[in-house]
């Protein structure tokens, strides 16, 4: 019999009413010890996931400490993370604008590739976005993150975040396998005509552009099977598929993160 954890929380102006008392569901392995007065409060609790911790906001110590991305105060826990989530969104947005830019100022040989290339930049530019937004909202709730904690999972902001991190992600390695695929043709076969003209490519670049936003919209489309797909962590990117037991998101994780990705590395490496 899977066991029911019932969590009373203080009332208070920084929590929404409807999380006064949460009944967390989970089996058995997913808690190792609560330390609890019923109907109390108390000091400590232990979990054997950090994520349960965001239901006991009223205790004074909750374990384990991080997920190894958030804690108990700070949404990044890590100063490193901190520091690199500024410069990697960074370099990520003005490397790729200035591509951009220079690609669209400077005559290529071959407009179509360059196309492809400046769509490319544009997919790697939303991942910048994303980690910029992560880092504005890491200062938002720098220091009492675990108030806020989910609220902010279930908000709206964090689910575009995941989508749009998920976007640029799925987009991205689409295009490098086109890419890919369109440069072994070139070199296989340099004096033939089956390589993509323009309308083609345009029709590539849009199919691409379509499969990746219906691969990171299909979570919002059956919350009930995949539940808070993108909210499962405090940056909003459902890698951690083991930190749920909905079936949906686990098996959708795998299938994306792992299959996918799987089968375009060895495209790309066979084309290669």
């Amino acid at each position: 019999m899977k066991p029911i954890v019932h969590i009373f929380q203080r009332p208070g102006k920084d929590r929404d009413s409807k999380y006064k008392h949460t009944n967390v569901s989970a089996h058995e392995e997913s808690f190792s010890h609560v330390f609890a007065v019923s109907g109390g409060y108390s000091s400590l609790r232990y979990f054997k996931s950090f994520r349960y911790c965001s239901y006991a906001s009223h205790v004074r110590i909750c374990m384990p400490l991080t997920d190894g991305i958030s804690s108990f105060e700070d949404l990044l826990a890590n100063s490193i993370l901190r520091i690199f989530v500024w410069v990697i969104a960074f370099i990520t947005c003005f490397g790729n604008l200035f591509v951009i830019g220079m690609r669209s100022f400077i005559k290529a040989e071959n407009t179509t590739h360059a196309t492809s290339i400046k769509i490319l930049c544009c997919a790697d530019c939303l991942m910048g976005v994303y980690l910029f937004f992560v880092g504005v909202f890491d200062l938002k709730y720098r220091g009492q993150y675990q108030k806020y904690a989910l609220l902010w999972m279930e908000s709206l902001e964090c689910r575009l975040l995941g989508f749009l991190a998920v976007l640029s992600t799925e987009v991205s390695v689409l295009l490098l396998t086109y890419l890919t695929l369109e440069k072994f043709l070139a070199v296989v076969f340099p004096f033939s005509n089956i390589r993509p003209g323009k309308w083609q490519t345009s029709v590539i670049l849009i199919c691409i552009w379509i499969v990746g936003f219906l691969i990171a919209v299909i979570p919002f489309w059956k919350e009930d099977y995949f539940g808070n797909f993108y909210g499962k962590n405090g940056v909003c990117f459902p890698l951690y598929y083991d930190q749920t037991e909905d079936i949906g998101s686990k098996g959708y994780s795998l299938g994306i993160f792992l299959g996918k990705l799987y089968l375009s590395f060895l495209g790309q490496t066979l084309f290669l």
